[in-house]
């Protein structure tokens, strides 16, 4: 998935941190999708869709953000609002069928609940033990990023003299609040992909080969890669790709073919490489840019809300020495 990441230094400031951020949250994408594979992949992103619809009054509400913040406060089912299977399934560039059937499946299993005016998914839900791990794994994964994105200088810092109010009381960690900012997030990050692989599916395979073509490189290398992937990635094979995302063996090479097909993915001995056709790498490009918005927007958030103190205020060396 090849874009051109600016090579040389009088190139615009904000293009470079754009691609430094870039792998940052592929990564950071990637690993909230593995935490939350709770189910089927596709419904695992149309649950989310779902959560961040019946959010949305809560979103324009400060005083019912800090209501719902901690661990035990989750949103009661009368104030979240349902949400169409159609504006899902479009949200997600899913068939009108294809949401259908997968909702009424999880709707089946308790999952989610059906009504006249639209889908939501119910409270016990989000407080069962289960869920709740993620949501804590979820959390824990957005500081390492929020780490890492200070590392680079992605996100300022607040001066000392602007303070912020406390997103909850006492040692409470405001964990609610940072998973609806996330799932939002994600929503945002994964039409991009959508739009270039056609089908949730395929984004993903894109993603995560991405991810594993780049790995382990630095600035210089990533701009090497960006230039010419073909003869700079390092394959992956199809098994490694599907047991990094888990899908099947199957699934995985039929998609890749389809990425084939597309000309954002090219097969070699060696494995496959993500790459991307010329009108393709222009749209690339814009969306490392949307990316880098959405990441300050989406920690401007947070920082408003006060959910960052406690991360701010923790010594670099304590962060460092925290487990991944």
């Amino acid at each position: 998935m090849t874009a051109g990441p600016p090579q040389d230094a009088g190139a615009p400031a904000r293009s470079r941190l754009a691609w430094q951020v870039a792998p940052l949250s592929l990564a950071f994408f990637l690993d909230l999708v593995d935490i939350g594979r709770r189910r089927d992949v596709v419904d695992a992103l149309l649950f989310g869709a779902i959560v961040v619809a019946n959010l949305e009054p809560l979103n324009r509400d400060p005083d019912l953000v800090h209501a719902y913040a901690a661990p035990d406060a989750a949103l009661p089912d009368e104030l979240r609002r349902p949400v169409s299977i159609n504006a899902v399934a479009q949200s997600l560039r899913l068939p009108f069928e294809t949401a259908r059937r997968r909702i009424a499946r999880m709707a089946g299993a308790g999952d989610l609940a059906v009504t006249p005016r639209g889908v939501y998914v119910p409270a016990g839900i989000i407080g069962q033990p289960g869920f709740m791990a993620t949501v804590f794994r979820r959390h824990e994964r957005l500081r390492r990023f929020y780490d890492d994105l200070r590392a680079v200088q992605a996100v300022p810092t607040p001066p000392a003299s602007d303070p912020v109010p406390s997103a909850a009381p006492g040692d409470v960690q405001p964990i609610r609040i940072t998973n609806r900012a996330v799932a939002e997030y994600m929503m945002r990050v994964v039409d991009g992909p959508l739009g270039l692989a056609g089908d949730a599916v395929g984004a993903l395979l894109l993603m995560q080969m991405t991810r594993l073509n780049t790995e382990g490189l630095d600035d210089a290398g990533l701009f090497a890669w960006a230039a010419d992937p073909l003869a700079r990635a390092r394959p992956v094979r199809t098994g490694h790709l599907a047991r990094a995302l888990r899908f099947s063996a199957e699934t995985t090479r039929r998609h890749a073919i389809g990425l084939e097909a597309l000309g954002l993915c090219a097969r070699r001995q060696a494995g496959l490489i993500a790459t991307a056709t010329p009108a393709a790498r222009a749209v690339i490009v814009q969306l490392a840019d949307e990316n880098l918005t959405s990441v300050q927007r989406l920690f401007a958030r947070l920082r408003q809300l006060g959910a960052l103190d406690a991360w701010d205020a923790a010594p670099p060396a304590a962060r460092a020495a925290r487990p991944a």
